[in-house]
């Protein structure tokens, strides 16, 4: 285990809380539940909530340059979303109703594009998903192909290696990353979790050492850049979702949770089940870049 003290638990019952980001701007950390279709802003240390519906299920999002907006992957495709009026200033659908199919995780490479993964959840087998690309002037392209459940995108600090998970398989990846061009190549096996253990949302500290929360494994487990094990934050639910760093000094470590899918007596034992966790860690993290929308805003006004 590694030491790191539990400092707090915001108890929001979440059906499914994902994509935790921390707000530098502003001293807040933000999340997703992505089943309610809700945005939560939690002012820290103030602990002040704030709950923002939105239009459809928020999978996953990232800050950008504007006021109260957000770049949002909702369950059939991208869009600029000012949460406060509860507006979609700018919208790229890609996945049609009925598809079987929603996006997942993403989140902003250092260079400011905003990159999203999709997911089977009609309960099939079939690997159909994809990982894409958002860049500033609305262009989205495809980079991979051939998923099941996107999940883990994050890159190392010097930005030369992009990481990502296939969460069925249990397989976290790490590839080749062409920060000029937004390009992957290259894939190989960087780390495969234990047993009924599936990685799920991750992030990058300044030591370049991978963060990975991990669905049913009741943990977040630490991994060096070789992909070795390298301790890990126990957790008193079994369906730990995402991590990020924040806090003033980055050294805090922010863990979402979720009840969804946990049996009745499961839930039982597990009250602290969708809870937002709080941790002190000897470790630091990295400020996530922000997507920049004045092309997109621009192209809208004209």
């Amino acid at each position: 285990m590694l030491e790191v003290q539990l400092l707090d638990v915001i108890e929001v019952n979440n059906t499914l809380g994902e994509g935790v980001q921390w707000n530098a701007r502003d001293r807040s950390v933000w999340w997703t539940d992505i089943q309610e279709c809700r945005l939560y802003r939690l002012s820290w240390p103030g602990r002040e909530l704030e709950v923002f519906e939105t239009p459809e299920r928020l999978c996953a999002f990232a800050f950008t340059d504007s006021a109260d907006c957000i770049v949002a992957a909702f369950a059939s495709g991208f869009a600029l979303y000012d949460y406060r009026r509860g507006q979609i200033l700018w919208q790229k659908t890609l996945l049609a109703p009925g598809s079987g199919m929603r996006f997942n995780d993403g989140k902003v490479d250092r260079q400011g594009r905003f990159w999203a993964g999709t997911m089977v959840e009609d309960g099939s087998d079939r690997c159909d998903a994809g990982l894409f690309r958002l860049d500033s002037d609305g262009s989205v392209t495809e980079v991979a192909k051939g998923i099941r459940i996107s999940n883990g995108a994050c890159w190392s600090p010097d930005a030369d290696t992009f990481y990502f998970a296939d969460s069925p398989s249990r397989n976290l990846y790490r590839y080749d990353f062409d920060a000029e061009k937004g390009e992957i190549s290259n894939r190989r096996l960087f780390a495969r979790t234990m047993m009924h253990r599936y990685p799920d949302g991750a992030t990058v500290d300044s030591q370049g050492y991978l963060w990975s929360a991990q669905w049913r494994g009741a943990r977040v487990e630490r991994y060096s850049p070789d992909g070795r094990s390298a301790g890990c934050i126990p957790l008193p639910v079994s369906q730990s979702t995402c991590a990020t760093f924040g806090g003033e000094n980055m050294d805090l470590l922010f863990v979402t949770s979720a009840r969804d899918e946990l049996p009745e007596w499961t839930l039982g034992r597990e009250r602290l089940a969708g809870s937002l966790f709080v941790c002190k860690t000897p470790f630091r993290g990295i400020e996530d870049t922000r997507f920049s929308t004045q092309k997109l805003l621009a192209r809208r006004a004209s």
